[in-house]
């Protein structure tokens, strides 16, 4: 009677280690991506600062590395016809491994890192400026 009291009570702490490993697991792909993301924003931030601020040397396309992530940049700055704006949009784009949520289910897929599903992290900035030149500003008085 007792050996089979150990074996269960075995059995329930391996199933709450094997939970706690993967509640662990989950939040450092949710800690990773959340980095991801960041740096993302702050590319993408300061990519719409540089056309906002209406300067020619601008890059429309780059490329970056950061921590072993490689994140691209890619701007588009387009003139609307009969109004004296610029729309402007940046997209960042960079790998993203982790977990996946489940499909219908709605549980937590976790893969080995032998099995990580590889997916494209994604950040979209829109914004407007005037197409008027700097130099044809406001007077002071």
């Amino acid at each position: 009677m007792v050996l089979i009291e150990a074996l269960v009570a075995s059995a329930v702490l391996g199933i709450g280690l094997v939970a706690a490993t993967r509640l662990t697991l989950y939040a450092l792909h949710t800690a990773n991506d959340t980095r991801q993301h960041t740096v993302a924003l702050t590319l993408a931030l300061d990519a719409m600062d540089c056309h906002q601020s209406g300067r020619a040397d601008c890059p429309l396309q780059s490329s970056t590395s950061v921590q072993g992530t490689t994140y691209s940049l890619e701007s588009q700055v387009q003139i609307r016809p009969g109004l004296a704006l610029e729309d402007l949009q940046v997209r960042v784009q960079w790998p993203s491994a982790g977990p996946t949520l489940g499909q219908a289910t709605g549980s937590i897929g976790i893969r080995s890192p032998g099995q990580a599903q590889e997916r494209i992290g994604e950040l979209v900035l829109h914004s407007s400026r005037d197409a008027v030149p700097a130099w044809l500003g406001v007077s002071l008085p």
